[in-house]
């Protein structure tokens, strides 16, 4: 991607100028970001972390058809785990596999049942910092572990237990 306006910032001008706000949750000026391997399903916006987009379901046919917002699962990782990473509308155009984002105030919960996902939500952002050139791993999953209460803080979760290493919508790599 050239700086600067170029074709390589194409995917820029699909989603609104707020999608690419500075992050607010800093440390001395340093946004703190957490590695994938330690999200804990929350319900709040409170996700900074970088990823490469390792696969992305196709586009439903019946987008749009109920009126709801389109929704594109995907798959993404870093070097110490993978996740289920939701798009949602414009995002659904905006990012391809083999493009690295950095996500901004992201949200890892459930989504219609017992579906977890990490995702921007209302009140998160992303942008892409690049394509192709980062480690990550498949395994473990994140969206694959079954989570429960913590018994000395019901506030917050831990993992029970695996239900699968690899995800269970993405097919492996290898």
């Amino acid at each position: 991607g050239s700086e600067g306006g170029g074709a390589g910032d194409e995917w820029r001008r699909r989603l609104p100028a707020a999608a690419f706000s500075p992050a607010k949750e800093t440390i001395g000026g340093r946004r703190m970001e957490v590695k994938l391997k330690d999200l804990v399903p929350a319900a709040t916006n409170t996700v900074n972390t970088t990823f490469i987009v390792v696969d992305k379901a196709p586009r439903p046919a019946h987008a749009n058809a109920h009126g709801r917002e389109e929704t594109c699962p995907s798959l993404v990782a870093d070097e110490t785990a993978a996740v289920h990473f939701l798009l949602w509308g414009t995002e659904c155009d905006a990012f391809e596999s083999g493009d690295i984002v950095r996500l901004t105030s992201g949200i890892f919960s459930y989504h219609r049942g017992n579906n977890l996902f990490l995702r921007a939500g209302k009140r998160g952002r992303m942008e892409k910092v690049g394509e192709f050139t980062m480690m990550f791993v498949e395994t473990p999953n994140m969206s694959e572990v079954r989570w429960g209460p913590d018994p000395g803080d019901p506030r917050k979760m831990v993992q029970e237990a695996v239900v699968s290493p690899y995800s269970q919508v993405f097919k492996p790599l290898h």
